[in-house]
């Protein structure tokens, strides 16, 4: 009779495979025996690099017992037996190591399932009563089977800096019974993953909300952005998004981000150019809460210190922080930055090249063009040109009936220009008693600076678009332009846009399409112009496709709408588990940096948060 204490003994007599103690079997566990099929004999005792202290070490064994072992080009069939101490230690995602003796299979989790082990019929009514009243069941009486994906074989390689653990496709199957492992080694994740060694710090490995522990001091997983010109260009330039729903931490997350990118030893190459400069980081702060980049976190304590130093965290204030604040004719900044204030205002001229700047939403293409004929000959004229200026020319009669008569503008075209460009928030915004930002862009973008631009303070949604939207203007057209400001030219810049979506939503007109159009090129040019677009969103789906194609690097946090989620494109394993991460919880995308992996970032911010 086929009973619970015969399938102890057999899952006992399996263990012995990687048991330390030899058993008395007909085949003594340590004795090599030749293999007339030429199988590689394994010891687990000198398996890789890992240390295998005892057969409880091990989750369980590869098993051919519920369906054939099976690699190919296009995927693989590898199933496991755990063993029923092992089975709480076991969660979707977990990674594991299968040794081959000198190479190891890096793999992880991707499916979980019990099968009963007798034949009893437990989906009875008679059945279940009994176990709700008394559940006798044990673990041993039914399989637990873990469900392999291979992610590479690990394998030491010789090169001219000595001896190097590296990875390839995986290549070989597994031989049957060989024991399951748990990876304790950081390199050998590290290496599976394809993770930087050192970089910009984004968070810690972890998997299904639990970090993942290694023999290591500190035991943690450190996930690193490639930041240097060893594969091509530093990741950043790549661009980065940051996105979750409100209340995820995407603020938090973002400053001890931003805050690695301004170590001073942190310096870019520029095109054309031998020097390496430290990136200026302009940050648009819709909330005010950049500007406490300059200040210190004082929940910060010397236990923090220690693991941020062992973790090349970056962390404390950046001295050099500079708060820009647009003059607003009605409008006062009282906020939280206790950073050098520096006051400006938008002269009107810029609009000269940009006329979208000054026009609302809905105008026509007929508008647009007729309104680039009304700029090109006032600003032709002598002397300042200033909205009110500008206002007074258009508003005249004899102006309009130069255009309308003459046939160069529509009179419907023309009034339409008048009714929307005679608006009280421009006369607002426009050629205040303050420096040009025109003036003062040398201070402004300055290498190893963050230069903050709060708009919090602004009650008008137009005011606002119209500064930042002018400021990121000035920043690509400068940058793209082989005659722009020297200041911007020769100094690496790292662009910040919170609310990005509110910028770079699908285009729905004109006014639009020109945004688009000048970001997109700003995105693909950016690698070699020395720009990085940081996008901070929470409704990615928004952004348009242009733009987004462009952004290499995707960190995302809890999502809960199933169109951001969808239009984030990645795995689906992990696109189900974005709606259940917690805050500090983030899935990270980037294919030029390594596999998609599951973080958690730092509980404590490294400056300033309130």
């Amino acid at each position: 009779m086929y009973d619970g204490v015969t399938q102890m003994i057999e899952d006992e007599d399996i263990l012995a495979y990687v048991s330390e103690e030899p058993r008395e079997t007909s085949i003594p566990a340590r004795e090599k025996v030749p293999d007339k099929n030429g199988f590689q004999e394994y010891d687990v005792q000198n398996a890789g690099t890992e240390v295998i202290g005892s057969s409880d070490d091990a989750f369980g064994i590869i098993t051919t017992g519920i369906e054939p072992l099976e690699i190919t080009e296009s995927g693989a069939r590898l199933t496991g037996y755990i063993t029923a101490s092992r089975r709480q230690d076991i969660r979707l995602g977990t990674y594991v190591i299968i040794p081959y003796g000198d190479e190891d299979l890096f793999a992880r989790i991707w499916k979980l399932q019990y099968l009963q082990e007798f034949e009893v019929d437990d989906a009875t009514e008679i059945h279940s009563k009994r176990m709700l009243k008394s559940n006798t069941t044990e673990e041993v009486d039914y399989k637990f089977l873990a469900f392999l994906d291979p992610i590479c074989i690990l394998y030491n390689q010789k090169n001219n800096k000595g001896v190097e653990l590296t990875r390839r496709m995986g290549d070989r199957i597994p031989r049957p019974n060989t024991p399951i492992l748990p990876v304790t080694d950081k390199i050998k994740i590290q290496t599976g993953l394809n993770i930087p060694k050192e970089g910009i710090f984004l968070g810690h490995l972890s998997v299904g909300g639990e970090l993942v522990k290694t023999h290591a001091m500190p035991p943690n997983v450190p996930y690193y952005l490639r930041n240097d010109y060893s594969l091509g260009d530093p990741l950043v330039f790549r661009h980065l998004l940051v996105c979750g729903s409100t209340g995820t931490g995407k603020t938090f997350l973002t400053k001890n981000i931003l805050r690695q990118f301004m170590n001073t030893e942190n310096r870019y190459n520029l095109r054309g150019s031998t020097a390496r400069k430290n990136p200026c980081l302009v940050i648009m702060d819709p909330q005010d809460e950049y500007s406490q980049l300059f200040e210190d976190n004082p929940k910060i304590n010397s236990s923090d210190e220690y693991n941020f130093k062992s973790q090349m965290v970056d962390f404390g204030r950046c001295a050099s922080t500079k708060t820009f604040v647009a003059k607003i004719d009605g409008h006062r900044y009282n906020g939280k930055s206790r950073s050098q204030q520096v006051e400006f205002t938008i002269p009107f001229e810029l609009v000269k090249h940009n006329s979208w700047l000054i026009a609302a939403a809905g105008l026509t293409e007929l508008q647009y063009l007729a309104l680039d004929i009304l700029f090109d000959d006032y600003f032709k004229g002598i002397g300042s040109h200033t909205y009110r200026e500008f206002i007074e020319h258009i508003d005249d009669a004899g102006t309009r009936a130069t255009y309308v008569d003459s046939g160069k503008i529509h009179e419907a075209s023309y009034d339409g220009i008048v009714r929307r460009v005679k608006n009280r928030a421009y006369e607002a915004v426009f050629d205040q008693a303050a420096r040009p930002i025109t003036d003062i862009l040398d201070e402004v973008f300055k290498a190893g600076q963050a230069s903050v631009f709060p708009t919090e303070y602004i009650n008008s949604s137009r005011i606002r678009d119209l500064i930042v939207l002018t400021l990121m203007t000035i920043v690509v057209d400068n940058k793209l332009s082989t005659s722009g400001d020297a200041a911007l030219k020769k100094t690496p810049i790292i662009l910040g846009l919170d609310e990005a979506h509110r910028y770079l939503s699908i285009a729905s007109g004109e006014h639009s399409r020109r945004i688009i159009s000048k970001f997109a090129d700003a995105a693909r040019q950016g690698r070699k112009e020395g720009l990085g677009l940081f996008l901070i969103t929470q409704d990615p789906q928004d952004i348009d496709e242009t733009v987004f194609k462009q952004i290499n690097t995707r960190i995302v946090l809890n999502l809960t709408n199933d169109a951001a989620i969808s239009s984030l494109k990645i795995q689906k394993e992990y696109e189900k588990r974005i709606p259940y991460l917690k805050k500090g919880q983030m899935i990270v995308h980037s294919p030029d940096n390594s596999d998609m992996v599951e973080i958690i970032g730092l509980s404590k911010c490294v400056v300033k948060h309130e």
